[in-house]
């Protein structure tokens, strides 16, 4: 059974407006300061040149699960580690001492689905200075993004709708379980909890430790409609020697970007240990995952990034 404080914050979460669906990300340089390649299949046969340093692992983050079995680097026996994980959509890499500056080496990555492009190819270039990580982000074909634009249109349209409808019918409601049940917040099938504090990710090098993790799952049926809110219970702990406001939250899995509502909005001081809340409302049903879920600061470049989140 959920400990009292947790019902307490997630019917907080749960009562408070839905951020509107994502906007696709900009090319260049992500908000953790991360090199990142944006890829469609036009631009898939292109050059992609990446530094890397002996014995210092290099993260690949995707947004797309890569399939088990489809990383083939160049001189493998010359790298420390190859290692993807579980969910697809993180590759660390560690180069040996044995690759000297200036070498150059092949690597290709498969995708898991059949979407165009299948695979990518990278060239790995040793380096003195090579960033940590690098991000990838895999956009379906012209005609196919048209059809999404359309699709998120329309889903944003019942989206509104659907919000318009619920503000008139919360004026009066009750708080508590009973203004859920009113409000069409929560089904018959309730609010769903898991744990997943062993299947989280942390990226490597963040300077917090994750103490527990809990996801959420409500379904409910708004104007004829399926409505989901998927929502995240992280207790982060801050080991780094600076406060950090957690003020925006992205939920990247495949094919999808969504912002999150993060809650509370409160710095989080070094050594403190604390919970944050996060939130995605969408029509229609929501894929149980695997998600790569973001965390940032509104005005720095400091994140933290998690990988293997799922939801019941």
């Amino acid at each position: 059974m959920l400990m009292p404080f947790r019902i307490a914050a997630l019917l907080f979460l749960l009562d408070s407006s839905a951020p509107v669906l994502a906007q696709p990300l900009t090319p260049g340089w992500d908000l953790s300061g991360a090199p990142r390649f944006t890829v469609t299949a036009d631009t898939a046969g292109e050059t992609r040149e990446v530094p890397i340093s002996p014995n210092r692992t290099l993260s690949f983050v995707f947004d797309t699960p890569v399939l088990k079995g489809g990383v083939v680097v160049e001189e493998r026996a010359r790298f420390r580690q190859v290692a993807l994980s579980e969910d697809g959509l993180m590759l660390n890499l560690l180069p040996s001492d044995e690759l000297k500056p200036g070498r150059r080496l092949g690597l290709t990555v498969r995708f898991a689905d059949e979407a165009t492009p299948t695979s990518l190819d990278f060239t790995l270039v040793v380096s003195p200075q090579a960033e940590p990580q690098v991000e990838v982000y895999r956009e379906p074909r012209p005609c196919d993004s048209y059809r999404q634009q359309a699709e998120e249109s329309d889903a944003r349209a019942r989206y509104y709708q659907t919000l318009l409808a619920r503000e008139r019918a919360e004026r009066g409601v009750p708080r508590g379980l009973i203004g859920l049940l009113v409000s069409k917040l929560m089904g018959k099938e309730g609010i769903r909890a898991k744990r997943i504090n062993l299947e989280v990710v942390l990226r490597p090098g963040e300077a917090f430790t994750l103490q527990d993790a809990v996801s959420y799952r409500a379904t409910v049926r708004e104007e004829g409609a399926e409505v989901t809110r998927l929502a995240v219970e992280l207790l982060l702990r801050n080991l780094g020697s600076t406060p950090w406001t957690p003020t925006h939250a992205l939920l990247v899995g495949e094919g999808v970007r969504w912002e999150a509502e993060v809650w509370p909005s409160q710095p989080l001081s070094p050594g403190e240990t604390a919970q944050v809340l996060m939130e995605v409302e969408r029509p229609g049903l929501a894929g149980s995952g695997p998600y790569l879920l973001k965390l940032w600061e509104e005005g720095t470049t400091r994140t933290v990034t998690f990988s293997g989140v799922t939801f019941p």
